[in-house]
């Protein structure tokens, strides 16, 4: 008796700690600070949303590299907004408004306060972003601009030696709020906005700043961070040194975004999970969060915990697309400037459907789409089914978790980062009706009986239902008696990432709108 309550003591101690660790995985929020992007968004929405106990990093995006009056390229930042401008007692986080004659306001003392209500969140400060990034080349041409670039950001942010302006600022006012870095060169060799300066030399010269900031910031404390904002895609890759960036960088935030936009003369999916063989933009370069993970992995040898892939908390849209294929791969006009009351997020996204467009599933992308045949305009666009994916695909390849960009488009919930957090789709309530008699039905109809599968793939779990007096609200999916999550969305599939050799068997159970379940038959497959 004895043994056998050691045993499932131990079983039950192995779980929590596997909960535990499960939970470990960082969820990095970018969050638009110094005057950029939502101007409505405010540090205190992070805690009333319920985001502030979830996400575990938090990186202010953008600072800039940029001259100073002799010609130096320094760290520059928006001073009114980060911590000159008195916040009211309404804009703050804990009701306290500033003092004027304080010399932390601003945001800056409001993430202060943030860190002070949650000690466990970290964070960052993100030099560059779209174009913020017209200097960068310049900071790192040489060994003398990368000391005075790395060292005015240090100075600045990690002792928090402020530029004292209108009595805001001074000597040691901004230490303690930074945990280290990120930096968001966007790009280095080619590309980026009109007027940005490359260099062939940059890709070598990019490695070099990173390896400095890291020796820097060691000699003060090893903890802090540095991570870097990456593009997610082959050609840019080709102008970064990945692997020997690795060993100065916490980790890689991959831009898993923009695969697709207006740029391009046909619609398609910009923050996919998996590639599509229908997908025959851009040559046919097949974009995905799934393939990009798996170059850094297969082709550039990072380690898995290091790569944090990005969830995109906003869409991008055509003009004029034809209603073939509900506008999905179809020609469509360029919808830049179109939508600059924000439409374009996920906190308005959501409401879409009550606004005349439908909603649309990818069974072969894993990805949502929005289409109005009126208008004939289409959306693609990251949704709680498409995040809550991506959550169990970072535990099924073991990466360092998820990153999204950005937190002010979520709604007022925090249902995206409570997505994230609790890897499952919002739950659904059900009213039960015990008089019904009638039971609902779910078949799987792939993979079929018998399959066989491949060792490390994605394995696509379609299912067919039906209920006579109800609609289904729910299925979940069980790999091996084990939950892979449930979807509360029609249509109803699903995902079972990087299978493991052997064999396993699939399951899964249905629930309609009168709290009826329907259990499927079992699907045995053999993976090789």
């Amino acid at each position: 008796m004895l043994s056998k309550l050691v045993t499932i003591v131990l079983i039950i101690f192995c779980l929590v700690q596997a909960a535990l660790f499960a939970q470990k995985k960082e969820i990095v929020a970018y969050f638009p600070g110094g005057g950029f992007g939502n101007h409505a968004y405010l540090v205190k929405n992070i805690k009333t949303s319920g985001s502030a106990d979830k996400i575990t990093v938090l990186i202010y995006a953008f600072g800039i590299p940029a001259p100073d009056s002799s010609g130096n390229i320094v760290a520059k930042i928006n001073p009114y907004a980060d911590y000159v401008q008195p916040y009211t007692s309404s804009m703050s986080i804990d009701g306290i408004a500033d003092d004027s004659t304080q010399s932390l306001r601003g945001q800056f003392n409001q993430l202060r306060k943030l860190k002070s209500e949650y000690p466990n969140l970290k964070i960052l400060l993100s030099f560059g972003g779209w174009g913020g990034g017209t200097y960068f080349s310049d900071a790192v041409i040489t060994n003398e601009t990368r000391e005075i670039f790395v060292n005015d950001c240090i100075n600045k942010f990690i002792y928090g030696n402020l530029p004292l302006i209108n009595g805001a600022g001074g000597i040691g006012s901004a230490a303690g709020i930074f945990d280290g870095f990120d930096i968001d060169w966007e790009f280095p060799v080619s590309g980026g906005p009109e007027g940005t300066h490359n260099n062939i030399d940059d890709k070598g010269n990019l490695t070099k700043l990173f390896a400095l900031f890291r020796e820097k910031l060691n000699a003060i404390n090893p903890k802090l961070i540095l991570t870097a904002a990456v593009a997610a895609d082959k050609p840019n890759l080709n102008n970064y040194d990945i692997k020997n960036e690795e060993k100065y960088l916490n980790w890689f935030n991959l831009m898993t975004y923009d695969f697709h936009g207006s740029w391009n003369n046909a619609t398609a999916h910009h923050t996919n999970l998996l590639s599509s063989s229908q997908d025959t933009t851009d040559n046919g370069a097949e974009h995905s969060f799934d393939k990009s993970v798996k170059y850094f992995i297969d082709s550039l040898g990072v380690d898995s915990r290091k790569i944090i892939p990005g969830a995109a908390f906003y869409g991008k849209c055509w003009f004029d697309v034809d209603s073939v294929n509900g506008g999905l791969y179809q020609p469509g006009k360029d919808s830049a400037g179109a939508f600059s009351d924000g439409f374009g997020n996920y906190i308005h996204l959501r409401h879409a459907e009550s606004m005349g467009y439908k909603y649309y599933w990818d069974t072969l992308a894993m990805a949502p789409w929005l289409y109005d045949s009126h208008k004939k305009i289409f959306w693609t666009f990251d949704d709680t089914k498409s995040i809550a994916l991506k959550t169990r695909y970072v535990d099924a390849y073991n990466l360092g978790g998820l990153m999204f960009w950005e937190i002010s488009q979520d709604d007022s919930a925090g249902t995206l980062v409570s997505t994230i957090f609790n890897k499952n789709m919002p739950d659904i309530r059900i009213n039960k009706n015990i008089s019904m008699k009638s039971y609902p039905s779910i078949k799987i109809t792939e993979p079929i009986n018998m399959s066989k599968v491949i060792a490390g793939s994605n394995l696509i779990i379609n299912t067919s239902e039906s209920d006579k007096n109800g609609s289904i609200m729910k299925v979940e999916y069980f790999g091996d008696g084990v939950s892979l999550g449930y979807d509360t969305k029609a249509p109803f599939d699903w995902v079972w990432f990087n299978i493991s050799k052997g064999k396993h068997y699939l399951k899964v159970v249905a629930t309609d709108n009168n709290g009826r379940k329907a259990y499927s038959k079992v699907v045995k497959f053999n993976v090789r």
